[in-house]
Order: C-alpha cells, then sequence, then structure tokens
C-alpha cells in the first residue's frame, strides 16, 4: 500500500517551509499564514511516523534487521545533508574574503566547532546554543535519533501492541518536555528538538494503528470525503495563522495527525487532485527543497549584499514583524518582493530536481548496495519516504 496523497501534502508543506524562512519583506512575508508555516515541520514527523510504521511494524524483529532498517534512512537522509553542510563552507570563504561587507566569517552559528556536530546529526540535542550551517537540519538530526527509537522500542517491545502502547507513553513524554521547558511554544529546534520530534512521530505511529484499526472495522473509505478533506484544509490554514508563537501550537501534531489520518483514505475532490503528477513530482523532491531552501536564501542575501555595496543604495530593511528585530531584503516595494519571493521558489524547486537526481537518489543507492555486499537483507525500504 502506498500513500501518494501524503506525499502531495509533503511536497506542499515543503514549499511552504521554504517560503516561510525566505526573508523579504512582502505580502508573502507578512501573511500570517506564511509566518506560521514553521509548524509544518510538525506535519513531517507526524507523516514519518506513520509511514515508517508502515513500512517496518512487525518486521524489526533482531538485531541485524533494525541495523539495516537505520542504514537505510541513513542512506536516505544523510548524503543531502552533507552536501549541503559542505556546500555553505564556500559562502563562509566568500565572506572571509571581505567581498561584501558582512560579519566576520566562520563565527556564530557557521562557527567550525559545531561542523562535527552537524555531520553527525547530534545537533538536536542541545549540544548547541543556537542553530548552526543548514538550520533546518536539525529537524533531521531529531528525525534520526527517533528512528533509532522507533528500532529499538520494536526490539524490545516485540509485539504491536506493545509497541503502540509505548508510543504513547513516548508522544506523551515528547510532549510533556516541550510544554514545560520550551522557551518558544512548540517552535524548539537545536535545544529540544529531539523531544518535539517524539512527539510528533510517535503520535504518527498512533495515528497509523487507527487508521488500519478503521479499515480492519470495514471503512474503506469516508463518508462525505470531499467534505471532510475540505474541512481538515480550512481548519489547516486557519490554525497555522493562528497557533503561531503560542500556545495553541502545542497542538500541531494533533491536527495533522488527524490530517493525515483522514487523506490516508484518499477519497475526496482533494485527494485527487494531490494524487496528480505535479503534485507527486513535487513530493518525491520535498526532501530536496527542504535541505536546499536555506542555501538558496544564503545566495540571495549574499547576492542582495553584494548590489547594495555597488549600487550604493540600500538592499535591506530593519523590521521588528512579530516582535523581533529582523534583517529583511527590501527595494522596490512590497510587490517587487512578492516576485522575488517567487523567483525564490521557483530558484529553489530547480535546485532540488537536481539535488534529487545526483545527490539523493545515487546517495540511497550507494547505501542499499553497501547492505547489499554486506548482507542479504530481510527488511525492504519504506514504500514512502518521508522526514
Amino acid at each position: 500500500m502506498r500513500f501518494p496523497v501524503l506525499d502531495g501534502w509533503r511536497g506542499l508543506c515543503a514549499l511552504f517551509v521554504a517560503l516561510f524562512h525566505f526573508s523579504a519583506f512582502g505580502n508573502f512575508y507578512l501573511n500570517p499564514f506564511v509566518r506560521g508555516s514553521y509548524l509544518f515541520v510538525d506535519f513531517f514527523f507526524v507523516l514519518s511516523g506513520f509511514v515508517i510504521t508502515h513500512a517496518y511494524l512487525g518486521r524489526l524483529n533482531s538485531a541485524p534487521d533494525a541495523g539495516i532498517f537505520l542504514v537505510r534512512r541513513m542512506g536516505r537522509v544523510w548524503p543531502l545533508h552533507a552536501a549541503t553542510l559542505v556546500a555553505f563552507i564556500p559562502l563562509e570563504i566568500v565572506k572571509a574574503l571581505a567581498i561584501h561587507g558582512e560579519a566576520a566569517a566562520f563565527t556564530g552559528r557557521f562557527a567550525p566547532s559545531s561542523i562535527l556536530s552537524n555531520l553527525f546529526l547530534v545537533h538536536s540535542l542541545g549540544v548547541e546554543s543556537e542553530l548552526t550551517w543548514n538550520m533546518p537540519s536539525w529537524s533531521i538530526s531529531a528525525e534520526v535519533f527517533a528512528y533509532i527509537t522507533f528500532a529499538l522500542v520494536c526490539l524490545l517491545a516485540r509485539r504491536p501492541w506493545l509497541v503502540t502502547a509505548a508510543a504513547v507513553a513516548l508522544s506523551a513524554a515528547g510532549a510533556f518536555v516541550v510544554m514545560g521547558w520550551s522557551d518558544h511554544f512548540i517552535d524548539t529546534s537545536f535545544d529540544l528538538g529531539y523531544f518535539r520530534c517524539l512527539y510528533g512521530f510517535f503520535a504518527g505511529h498512533i495515528v497509523y494503528r487507527l487508521f488500519m484499526a478503521a479499515r480492519g472495522a470495514g471503512l474503506a473509505k469516508l463518508p462525505m470525503a470531499g467534505l471532510v478533506e475540505a474541512t481538515c484544509l480550512i481548519a489547516v490554514i486557519v490554525f497555522v495563522a493562528a497557533a503561531r508563537g503560542n500556545a495553541l501550537s502545542f497542538a500541531s501534531p494533533l491536527l495533522f495527525g488527524l490530517v493525515v489520518w483522514v487523506f490516508a483514505f484518499e477519497g475526496g475532490v482533494l485527494s485527487h487532485l494531490l494524487a496528480k503528477v505535479q503534485f507527486q513530482w513535487l513530493g518525491a523532491r520535498s526532501y530536496s527543497v527542504y535541505m536546499v531552501h536555506a542555501l538558496v536564501i544564503a545566495l540571495y542575501q549574499k547576492t542582495a549584499a553584494v548590489m547594495q555595496k555597488l549600487l550604493g543604495r540600500p538592499m535591506f530593511a530593519e523590521t521588528a514583524v512579530g516582535g523581533e528585530e529582523t534583517r529583511l531584503i527590501f527595494f522596490g516595494g512590497t510587490w517587487v518582493m512578492d516576485g522575488l519571493a517567487l523567483s525564490y521558489l521557483a530558484t529553489v524547486v530547480a535546485a532540488s530536481a537536481l539535488t534529487y537526481r545526483f545527490i539523493e537518489m545515487p546517495g540511497q543507492a550507494s547505501f542499499n548496495a553497501l547492505l547489499l555486499g554486506r548482507c542479504k537483507p530481510t527488511v525492504q525500504p519504506a514504500t514512502v519516504d518521508v522526514t
């Protein structure tokens, strides 16, 4: 069983996360829904738990099975992560050459001391004092440790119902830690990112078990599926716009869990739309979209800084949107900035197509070939890959 509609959701959510991070002072930037789109990271966590459970529940019965599973997951996420991390280094070298006047190179979040924690994907465990290098990659670190936790639970619990009981406890524990210790509601990353992921990932496991229970009870399709899907979409739009920067955001995995459950049935008009080839293409490249967009933003910012120096006119503005001082690209008015944002998204998608073809797929194939060369795997790859 595949879930192409959920793949479509994944692609759209990746685009909105990319748009959220783009700092150009236009109408997109000011839109409440866009400003809250960082919450879609929690959608990724829930979706990951859902499809990993679908692919591997009941199949991780030995240490070799768990090892193969983890190597495959690393093959899915690490090659592109490493490539984007390395790609930031030349940008710091350019900064060091003083081609444009910015902060000192290889300092702050680009300090060399944080390269190893990023390379070994431990930078969501509180070992750093801020987001470092390719900032969105903290969630990949958190997911890797969620995979490890899932594998350990499967090995220790053995029976599916015990795994699910452990999932309930782990999701609740993750929620408890984030609610109790996060300074920014659910928007925690380098410090409590693993616990945020636990909350969503194991909520996704529970959603999958509820989905299969409904299917087992004879519910092949949702009644009034079109209306239910439309209601879910409206709820997501309203929630994301309203939950930004407040305690309502703690409910993100719960709402996204409901959305995943509904759209897993794939019965409504929106599901048929998301199953179209365009959304499937984007969904397949969503990990690349997620991982390369910060690099594209850095290129846009450095280009604006160079143009500011060459033209002798300001290309940036300081603003306090959301109560925090932020330096945004700004020239030519808000509509010009909206056009710049659209060009940025197009650049991200184009770059993602390249990284998907030349880094993601070859990297994954290399890890799989490594496994085939060392052992005969009993665990097959996940039907749907999410990160």
